[in-house]
């Protein structure tokens, strides 16, 4: 009588898991599953904010937005250090912060000198290093070895404090096809060494390929994903990147393959082009995030 009991319990409990989704024990509760709640941040809000806001602005109005973090580029020096004190006086995480490498002509200041600099001041944040590699015509073999060489140095770094580095799939950089970037980043074979999927370069670059079984079978090497809402098919940034709530593209699908394969990292609203308010189109892309959240497409 107790077997039958015991058995019935396991069956409701498979048919109670929904398909697709299996979640992970929590650290404090190991039955207990932990929910799928990816940090959420702006990037490339104020390349086209009409109301220009400064750095401090720019923090304040994220955080009253209820973004969870943001994204820039790489600083350096007394810059670095002086809006790393405005970001956390702010109380605002840097979930990334991206920067470009020549690979045909590497910059030996940057990489020896600046590069080191900053990731040792930004130890111990949760931010992952995005990297464009310039220098050669997309998908160029002749790039390899030097692309090789400075990313396993820039993991030797980040490693050092706590960093990883992400080969940014950026259109008309070396590595703007993610299967390519990925192939570099497993060539380079460092564990601090991924790739972003940067949704609107996928579409611009790939978008004629089926994203899944690549996610699928690079988990390991997927650290940083930006999304926005786009129209599939389109050919220009303005179809290409849009708030969340506009645009026919799947980002349901696209955040259900990410739970499924266990994607721990950050997730960026890309803005880069949107025009008018950051606020405003902010607000709409976080209510839209939302709205997937409670539909338990995100959680």
């Amino acid at each position: 009588m107790k077997a039958a009991i015991l058995l019935l319990s396991i069956v409701a409990a498979a048919l109670a898991a929904p398909a697709g989704a299996e979640e992970k024990p929590s650290v404090d509760n190991p039955s207990k599953p932990t929910a799928w709640s990816p940090k959420l941040f702006a990037f490339c809000m104020d390349v086209t904010d009409s109301k220009r806001r400064s750095l401090s602005e720019q923090a304040r109005m994220l955080r009253e937005v209820g973004l969870d973090g943001a994204a820039y580029g790489l600083w350096f020096g007394e810059e670095l250090e002086r809006n790393l004190r405005t970001m956390d006086e702010a109380g605002l995480p840097l979930y990334m912060l991206e920067t470009a490498i020549n690979i045909a002509q590497p910059d030996r200041e940057r990489l020896e000198v600046q590069i080191p600099e900053a990731f040792r001041r930004l130890k111990g944040r949760p931010v992952v290093i995005s990297v464009q590699l310039q220098g050669f015509p997309a998908g160029d073999p002749r790039g390899e070895e030097a692309a090789v060489s400075v990313l396993r140095r820039l993991g030797d770094l980040a490693a050092e404090s706590g960093l990883r580095i992400s080969i940014y799939n950026h259109v008309d950089t070396w590595t703007e096809s993610v299967p390519f970037a990925v192939r570099i980043a497993r060539k380079a074979n460092h564990p601090q060494v991924g790739v972003n999927f940067n949704l609107c370069h996928w579409l611009k670059v790939d978008g004629q390929k089926d994203y899944q079984p690549l996610l699928r079978e690079n988990a390991d090497r997927i650290f940083v994903v930006t999304i926005n809402g786009a129209k599939v098919g389109s050919k220009d940034w303005a179809g290409l990147i849009q708030p969340l709530d506009q645009g026919d593209f799947n980002n349901r699908q696209l955040l259900a393959i990410l739970r499924e394969i266990g994607y721990a990292g950050p997730i960026g609203v890309m803005c880069f082009g949107i025009p008018g308010d950051a606020r405003e189109h902010l607000q709409r892309s976080l209510k839209t995030w939302r709205t997937w959240e409670a539909e338990g497409k995100t959680k």
